[in-house]
């Protein structure tokens, strides 16, 4: 066979060295492209959750307004009749002995506590458990104890003005009805119709009003 001439030799040389380079791409790969995969693609409407969840507020809260209640009864001696009118926060009460005896009273109730005064300087302290009213009322250095139950309709604490006079009634669980009228010589109150709250003073018509317990006296 004749020599082969120096430019087939290089030819030949070239076309294995290209060869080579193509199977060595193949087998490597872009080991860019290898490193990044590709991003996920999340689809339309896909809500995606958070890392941390959320924890709904609470709405503030506040404790129950206390519903009004009257209380009604004898002193444990029975030396006098008293009523009390609670509202909230507040109180009243009307002391007397359906004779002469007597006073009005105003003061607050909080956290079962009743703490009342009159404007001569009478105290009434009480303490509220279920349905009973328990404590003592100092009147002219006398205490007169007491321990009264919640009393329902017409059970209840009464009170009326006219030009002259200012007359409480205390009308007891049992229907009776105990109360003074107070122009200055105090006696004993007319009886108080509990249907109409009428009621008649000296020959005058009054209608007397229900104290519920946030009145000033």
């Amino acid at each position: 066979m004749g020599q082969r001439s120096p430019l087939v030799t290089l030819a030949a040389t070239a076309v294995g060295l290209v060869a080579f380079m193509v199977v060595n791409s193949t087998q490597t790969g872009n080991p860019t492209q290898a490193s990044n995969p590709a991003p996920t693609v999340t689809p339309v409407g896909t809500v995606t959750p958070s890392a941390t969840p959320q924890t709904p507020s609470k709405p503030a809260t506040t404790a129950p307004a206390k519903p009004p209640a009257v209380y009604a009864g004898r002193t444990n001696e029975r030396e006098a009749s008293l009523a009390i009118a609670t509202k909230g926060e507040r109180a009243a009460a009307y002391v007397c002995d359906g004779r002469s005896l007597e006073a009005w009273l105003t003061g607050t109730y909080r956290n079962g506590r009743l703490v009342l005064r009159s404007k001569t300087g009478e105290r009434l302290t009480a303490a509220v458990a279920g349905n009973t009213a328990s404590g003592a009322f100092t009147l002219s250095g006398r205490t007169l104890r007491f321990a009264i139950a919640k009393a329902g309709p017409p059970a209840g604490l009464y009170r009326a003005r006219n030009s002259t006079s200012t007359i409480g009634w205390i009308v007891l669980p049992d229907g009776k009805q105990v109360g003074v009228d107070n122009d200055g010589t105090p006696a004993p109150a007319p009886p108080l119709d509990t249907t109409t709250r009428a009621a008649t003073v000296n020959g005058v018509p009054v209608t007397a009003q229900a104290v519920s317990g946030d009145e000033a006296f």
